[in-house]
């Protein structure tokens, strides 16, 4: 079993949200790459990076802090929040992050969600959020009426 912490990133402040609302957040550090560096001095194997407003915005938005994780840190990174195109894919790869998560896009488009595990294979990652039993897409803001473990099954077949 590998334990995967996690870091969700607003403003570039490591924060929880209390049961998801962007409204009811705590800041626990006013730097990630330190907590991400912490992890990995805890024997952590890999890092888990949420960028939360790029997951509402349908685009990363902490590329730059990222990329501070990545650079202290010498274990792999995995990034989710706003990865919506192969673009966007690439370019955080380009930032040093070794597996992309994509969740809201899969859900959407699963001709998308395809392209990327055919050309990304084990660096593609599918993130699978349940509010209610039900796939939460774009940061939990909303739903679809697909439940998450058919949403699941479906994505592995």
């Amino acid at each position: 079993m590998q334990l995967i912490p996690a870091i969700d990133i607003i403003g570039g402040k490591c924060v929880r949200l209390q049961q998801g609302d962007f409204d009811k957040k705590t800041v626990f550090s006013d730097n990630p790459a330190e907590i991400a560096k912490r992890w990995q001095d805890a024997g952590a194997k890999r890092i888990h990076i949420v960028d939360l407003e790029g997951s509402r915005a349908g685009h990363p938005l902490e590329i730059e802090t990222v990329k501070k994780i990545v650079k202290a840190i010498d274990v792999p990174v995995q990034l989710g929040g706003g990865i919506r195109n192969l673009d966007i894919c690439r370019m955080v790869m380009d930032a040093g992050v070794d597996r992309v998560i994509i969740g809201t896009s899969a859900a959407t488009d699963i001709d998308f969600a395809q392209k990327v595990f055919t050309e990304l294979q084990e660096h593609a990652i599918l993130g699978v959020d349940a509010k209610d039993g039900f796939v939460a897409v774009k940061g939990w803001e909303e739903t679809t009426s697909e439940e998450a473990v058919s949403f699941a099954q479906r994505i592995q077949s």
